[in-house]
């Protein structure tokens, strides 16, 4: 579930459509981690933030989701540069160069790729 707020700030911060940023705001709900699968610059972001607004903090895709009672979304925000949340295996990458870059796959192979 998620509030009319969150829907408004995630098209706008996110540029996308009401339909991908219900979806989107639902897969940060399910999926997006809590301050306790960081380490402490992260950790210390999210608490002051749960601090701050007096809920849940989640990060979840490089943003940050205010999380309020019974798992409704009260708005997000961009995350800043250190607190980046790292791919959690949940989310495909679709960019061969991207996948082969963080996985240091097929170094010194010669691999023709058909898109």
């Amino acid at each position: 579930m998620t509030t009319y707020h969150a829907i408004q700030r995630t098209r706008e911060r996110a540029n996308l459509n009401e339909r991908s940023s219900i979806r989107f705001i639902q897969n940060a709900v399910r999926r997006g981690k809590g301050a306790e699968y960081f380490g402490s610059k992260e950790r210390n972001y999210l608490l002051r933030q749960e601090a701050k607004n007096g809920m849940r903090a989640i990060l979840y895709n490089n943003y940050c989701f205010i999380i309020g009672n019974d798992n409704i979304c009260i708005t997000m925000f961009p995350t800043p540069r250190f607190a980046k949340a790292q791919y959690d295996g949940k989310r495909a990458i679709r960019n061969i160069k991207k996948y082969m870059r963080l996985y240091d796959l097929f170094e010194n192979e010669d691999l023709e790729y058909v898109c």
